[in-house]
């Protein structure tokens, strides 16, 4: 069989809103709202000078159902310089994009094949007159598509080419993000494809590494703290049912966490001069990086630490040194998790160990915020929560009673 080469992308969110960064100096915040267009030049610039055979997009390519139609339009852009070299692309559509939002219509070139909302489609490759692939595809027609649509992937009777499927969706059981379209990987298997192309996971994930191979590539650039580390696709190539992939990163804003322990500190100031000496050497990357500061460590200093306004102060301080450099570090958030030396009680112990299983194991959100879902205020600027949010917030719930359980220990 002839080799085939292409690359598996997902998750680029064009256009995302970054809110939690509009703070930040005008100029530093509009290199972060062009991020993602960036991050998809970049991809497209590699696909024209490595001479890709095609381009698989599995979903979520808009941050909203309502694409604003500056992401349609730079997307058409990057469409046409594929369709300039022949390079054909295939998408299907996600949760976030799904095809009942509203938009103004935009013709695509005609290398963009989009596949059925209404049921699993099969479309062809063709190269130099020759069929190669067959690749199988399906976009949500709402939002919550919580059907497992693999029983309707049904693999073509044609041994003589390759097949792949293309699938927006997560693993089943899988309780660390919202789950659409469930699978399970034994599934994906038993279809006999060349190939899965899989999106909705923002985190690069290999859910089985041949025959076939089942992938997550994840986003192409990270939007919030959470989704730290290097961003990209993958570049795949299919020979004779053999698969090599390497992994290419798109990033044009890199978010990290940095734990940094305060155990010997004794000043402000000398916790300021540790942060800016992590600082500074991230500059030396030329990479601009958006930074969480997790501070550690059971020293007598955390009082310091916990008292009115520190933690903000300190991020300001330390955003000083971002505003007038090309490759900036700018800190979006510093978290306490420092706590006092205690002298050993162990019925306090016995009770922290009780609320940390009982946060751990909570399954009450919605029924506790409902009260606060009903507040104009909240209901205009809070759509929900996702699964990440609620840990963190569950989480921060329990340092701060935590904190509070201890003070009130001392103090008596």
């Amino acid at each position: 069989m002839k080799q085939i080469k292409f690359i598996h992308t997902a998750d680029l969110h064009l256009d995302s809103p970054f809110v939690g960064l509009k703070h930040m100096p005008s100029h530093l915040f509009e290199k972060i709202r062009e991020s993602t267009f960036q991050a998809f030049t970049k991809l497209v610039t590699f696909a024209i000078k490595e001479e890709i055979d095609f381009v698989l997009i599995a979903g979520d390519l808009y941050d909203g159902e309502d694409r604003s139609l500056k992401a349609q339009l730079k997307l058409k852009t990057e469409f046409e310089r594929l369709a300039k070299v022949g390079i054909e692309v295939y998408v299907i559509h996600g949760n976030h994009d799904h095809m009942s939002g509203k938009w103004l219509n935009i013709e695509w070139p005609d290398n963009v094949h989009v596949f059925s909302s209404e049921k699993v489609e099969c479309k062809e490759f063709m190269k130099n007159g020759s069929l190669l692939a067959y690749l199988y595809g399906y976009s949500y027609p709402t939002r919550a598509v919580m059907e497992n649509m693999t029983k309707h992937y049904v693999r073509k009777d044609n041994p003589s080419v390759y097949h792949i499927g293309m699938l927006h969706g997560s693993v089943e059981g899988n309780k660390e993000h919202d789950v659409y379209s469930p699978f399970k990987v034994s599934e994906l298997i038993s279809k006999d494809f060349d190939y899965w192309a899989l999106g909705h996971i923002h985190k690069r994930h290999v859910l089985h590494h041949s025959n076939p191979m089942i992938a997550y590539p994840g986003n192409i650039q990270g939007r919030h703290r959470k989704e730290t580390g290097e961003k990209g696709f993958y570049v795949v190539e299919l020979e004779d049912h053999e698969v090599r992939t390497e992994f290419i990163s798109t990033e044009e804003i890199i978010w990290k966490e940095v734990e940094v322990s305060i155990e010997g500190i004794t000043t402000i100031s000398e916790l300021i001069q540790k942060c800016e000496q992590i600082i500074f050497a991230m500059k030396q990357t030329n990479k601009s990086t958006c930074l969480t500061f997790v501070l550690t460590g059971i020293d007598s200093f955390s009082t310091t630490i916990h008292g009115q306004d520190v933690q903000g102060d300190l991020v300001d301080i330390l955003n000083d040194q971002a505003k007038e450099t090309e490759y900036f570090v700018w800190v979006v958030k510093l978290i306490n998790q420092t706590s006092q030396p205690r002298e050993n009680n162990p019925k306090l112990e016995a009770f922290l160990f009780d609320l940390h299983k009982t946060v751990e194991n909570y399954q009450s959100f919605d029924e506790i915020m409902e009260p606060l879902s009903k507040h104009l205020v909240f209901r205009q600027y809070i759509e929900g929560y996702t699964t990440d949010e609620r840990k963190q917030l569950l989480k921060d719930a329990e340092q701060l009673l935590h904190r509070e359980l201890l003070q009130n220990n001392e103090s008596k």
